[in-house]
């Protein structure tokens, strides 16, 4: 687990300061004064001033900032710097703004095309609600996914892993887990052939296995978790779709996960409980968790992992976009207002509102890695 946190720490890293290298490289366009580039969240640990700008390493290894001069600056004379962000046109404050979340957003297509690209441009979704999916050709499976493998069971002394599905059983297709498992209890004792695909790589293999007449409790005779659900399998087949994947892919999955999520919201109001859209949201240390099954429990972790990531850095560039106080969104959003209206917002209200976005966002944060650790008892 010590591996794998440093490994999140370092994506994470990677993440952020691809992030606010955008608005660091575009307000440097400008000419614009950047006072700081800061790793994590305050307090500081550590700061050494390159050039004009601070560089510093916060004690809550968790996002990152760059300060500009008269980002939030309430003092009128600031506004007669010309290298403050305060005395910028609109479209120019606009354009820093929005830099995070489009570099965000380039590596995240950069790596859908790096994954789709090594699986042959061939992707598999669980579909957990009807949806239609565009630029891609698309099939609807019904599938059997390997959701767990018990250490020092049948499957895993034969190489199966997570994220496997089970196509055959000895040449025969199943599509209900019931019908799977009765079947390899029949054939306890047995050597028998199971046909697999990695749902990351879209490999095909044949393992050769044999069920546990006497398996332990819980355990059953492969040791293998099992769930059945419907895939949608993507398949980017022309030469058009291929070039546009990277993009296609991402909105694909923008769209279809913001779906899920409202399906999520709307069954809360039904249940009149939260509980369908907490158990979902994950912070540090449930994302943790992930990276640390995709690392130890997945046959061959690389493509994995990078979609993963590419699902993160498309995730910022979502979150930070969206409306709210404290993220480039909420700032984009005054600054529209500005150019719609052609007066600036006073800089005292936005200032506290920024701060109470802030203060609300580091209570989210906490409340959700609390929710987290609880879900390990």
């Amino acid at each position: 687990m010590f591996i794998t946190i440093i490994i999140f720490i370092v994506t994470l890293l990677i993440l952020v300061v691809i992030h606010e290298l955008g608005h660091f490289l575009v307000a440097k366009k400008f000419n614009i004064k950047v006072l700081e580039f800061g790793f994590g969240i305050p307090p500081r640990a550590w700061g050494k001033k390159i050039g004009e700008t601070l560089v510093s390493i916060n004690w809550l290894p968790f996002g990152g900032f760059v300060r500009l001069l008269g980002e939030d600056e309430v003092d009128k004379s600031v506004l007669d710097d010309k290298r403050s962000f305060a005395s910028q046109s609109v479209g120019k404050r606009i354009s820093v703004v929005v830099a995070g979340v489009v570099m965000n957003l380039f590596l995240a297509w950069l790596l859908f095309y790096l994954v789709l690209g090594l699986s042959n441009f061939k992707a598999d979704l669980p579909l957990l609600y009807s949806h239609q999916f565009v630029g891609a050709n698309t099939q609807i499976q019904n599938s059997i996914l390997i959701q767990r493998v018990q250490d020092n069971s049948p499957a895993k002394l034969a190489g199966l892993a997570s994220g496997m599905v089970i196509q055959k059983v000895n040449e025969q297709t199943f599509e209900r887990v019931t019908d799977l498992t009765s079947q390899i209890k029949n054939l306890a004792g047995k050597e028998v052939e199971l046909s697999v695909i990695d749902s990351s790589t879209q490999a095909e293999s044949k393992v050769k296995i044999t069920p546990r007449a006497n398996p332990p409790a819980g355990e059953g005779a492969l040791g293998v978790a099992l769930a059945e659900f419907q895939v949608a399998k993507l398949s980017y087949d022309t030469p058009v779709q291929r070039i546009f994947s990277g993009p296609v892919h991402a909105y694909n999955l923008t769209v279809y996960s913001g779906g899920i999520l409202g399906n999520l919201i709307g069954q809360s109001f039904t249940d009149k409980s939260f509980s369908p859209v907490s158990q979902t949201v994950s912070g540090p240390v449930g994302i943790t968790s992930v990276v640390n099954s995709i690392l130890t429990e997945t046959k061959d972790p690389l493509i994995p992992y990078l979609n993963f990531v590419a699902l993160l850095s498309l995730n910022l560039a979502v979150m930070n976009v969206l409306p709210f106080p404290a993220l480039d969104g909420g700032r984009l959003l005054f600054l529209l207002i500005e150019a719609i209206t052609k007066k600036r917002v006073k800089a005292e209200v936005e200032k506290w509102v920024h701060t109470i976005g802030m203060a609300i966002l580091l209570t989210l944060m906490l409340l959700v890695t609390f929710s987290d650790i609880k879900k390990f008892f």
